[in-house]
């Protein structure tokens, strides 16, 4: 049974577009601990089930469930935990900047040199 939660949540998280270190800090938890679970070595408490639900944006039946987990928009589902993963922990202020840019998005120009900035910001980020 330890496999199978952890198998889920793993399937879950990458439906979710996270990263183990990214869901892992959405659940207030270790990510080694999280790495555990996935791989069926620990076995986690319904309280750490339950951090782990919220922090996907689902309902703790649906770590249990043998169905597949299907959102209407799988891209959507993906960008709101993208975002809320990079909103966590994050300052009101801090959030209103984000939205800022957000918002500003639209502008097809805009959104072009945000692309260039962050591809810039990985490969900068890899070389380190």
């Amino acid at each position: 049974m330890l496999i199978l939660i952890g198998t889920r949540i793993k399937v879950l998280r990458k439906q979710a577009g996270l990263t183990i270190s990214q869901l892992a800090e959405m659940a207030d938890m270790d990510g080694g601990f999280l790495n555990y679970i996935e791989n069926g070595k620990k076995t986690p408490s319904l309280d750490t089930l339950g951090k782990l639900s919220n922090a996907l944006n689902i309902s703790l039946a649906e770590i249990f469930s043998k169905r597949i987990f299907k959102v209407e928009n799988a891209f959507d589902h993906q960008v709101a935990n993208q975002v809320r993963a990079i909103l966590m922990g994050k300052t009101k202020e801090d959030k209103e900047k984000f939205l800022t840019v957000l918002k500003s998005l639209k502008n097809k120009e805009i959104l072009a040199a945000v692309s260039r900035i962050l591809r810039a910001a990985n490969r900068t980020h890899r070389l380190k």
